[in-house]
């Protein structure tokens, strides 16, 4: 295990600071790493090379010389395993009680950053099968992840994409990034908590693979997520899931299912959470180019200045969404039934065609789907 020197370095000086006392720490072989004397750093401790050869649970040096302090010196043990010594400066009497102290303080320090560094290394090991899983050519790297993260592939049968949107605008970047980094992390503990998945992070979306085919049960899950931003008034998060697939190509595919879906929900916005459905006509329309979608919607209303425009698509949506009902739409629009039946008239003289004629309504329709996937 390697100790930390830099942490270990500035710890030291300030307890000896503290204490009054010089602090050594020494690696296994009795070198000194950590001194508050900056001097002795890169030499050979003779003391701690003697504790370490005799494997002693002390040692105790009450004469000075050259090269030599009296003192105390006690070894440090992680998980049973003696992985190097610390040392305190001064008469026995004084630092024979700091010295417990000290060792234990400085035992407990190692370990807390030696478990964050090998929490560190599993988490960019997992993030690296993910993006290998779904990405990657290597075959033999990701049998190698696999293989140290003890996971198999197989096991994993969707995949979910996390997507924040934020109406924070990069004028104060810091602000943004500091809402943005605070929600990562509450996103990140939430996933954690869900049985069989494995994620990687990119950028400000979450790409998740799950362990189970019951989609119905993770949208669910997903939704209590994405209900957890809502907290935060300037951001919105998103989840697009993709259907149920095995092995490596069928992660790929539930992959790119998830990133249409996620997509889908972000445009519409009436759901939080999508699950992928084939026979979905704005999936269908999201693989046409931009060029095409642009001159469909222009053909449809060529006619039209942008203020008409947007008046015919505000009572469409409202037509398409309440069904063709009149009374309802009327309602939801704050207008007077004839007033309606007039913008229809109208929309229908503008583009040739009449949302109240089913053979007529498919192309408006279309053009609203093709509008708000060209936003």
């Amino acid at each position: 295990m390697i100790i930390p020197k830099k942490q270990m370095q500035k710890i030291a000086e300030e307890v000896g600071e503290t204490i009054h006392k010089n602090i050594n720490i020494m690696d296994e072989n009795g070198m000194i790493i950590v001194s508050t004397d900056k001097s002795r750093i890169g030499t050979l401790h003779a003391g701690a090379k003697e504790l370490l050869d005799k494997n002693l649970p002390e040692l105790l040096i009450e004469k000075t010389g050259e090269g030599v302090h009296n003192g105390i010196n006690l070894p440090l043990k992680i998980e049973n395993k003696v992985i190097g010594v610390v040392g305190i400066t001064g008469s026995v009497d004084e630092v024979r009680v700091l010295g417990g102290v000290i060792k234990k303080m400085t035992e407990v320090l190692i370990l807390d950053s030696y478990k964050n560094s090998r929490k560190q290394a599993i988490e960019e090991l997992k993030r690296g099968f993910v993006l290998d899983a779904l990405f990657g050519e290597d075959e033999g790297k990701l049998e190698l992840e696999a293989d140290m993260l003890k996971i198999n592939i197989d096991n994993y049968k969707v995949v979910s994409v996390l997507d924040i949107e934020t109406t924070l605008t990069d004028g104060n970047a810091e602000v943004r990034q500091d809402v943005i980094e605070n929600l990562i992390l509450r996103m990140r503990k939430e996933i954690e908590k869900i049985d069989g998945t494995i994620y990687a992070r990119m950028g400000e979306r979450f790409v998740i693979l799950h362990a189970t085919d019951e989609t119905d049960k993770l949208r669910t899950v997903m939704q209590g997520i994405t209900k957890s931003v809502e907290r935060s008034p300037e951001c919105r998060a998103f989840c697009g899931i993709g259907g149920v697939g095995t092995g490596r190509e069928g992660l790929r595919c539930s992959y790119r299912e998830a990133d249409q879906a996620c997509v889908m929900a972000k445009v519409h916005k009436e759901d939080d959470v999508r699950l992928y459905d084939g026979t979905d006509v704005s999936l269908l329309l999201m693989n046409l180019s931009h060029k095409k979608r642009e001159e469909f919607v222009n053909g449809i209303f060529r006619n039209c200045d942008p203020d008409q425009k947007k008046e015919i698509i505000q009572c469409l949506k409202s037509y398409i969404k309440n069904n063709g009902s009149i009374s309802k739409v009327a309602e939801e629009l704050f207008v007077h039934k004839n007033t309606l039946q007039y913008r229809l008239t109208k929309m229908k003289n503008l583009t040739g065609y009449d949302p109240r004629n089913l053979k007529e309504a498919v192309p408006l329709a279309v053009a609203i789907i093709l509008e708000d996937l060209g936003e």
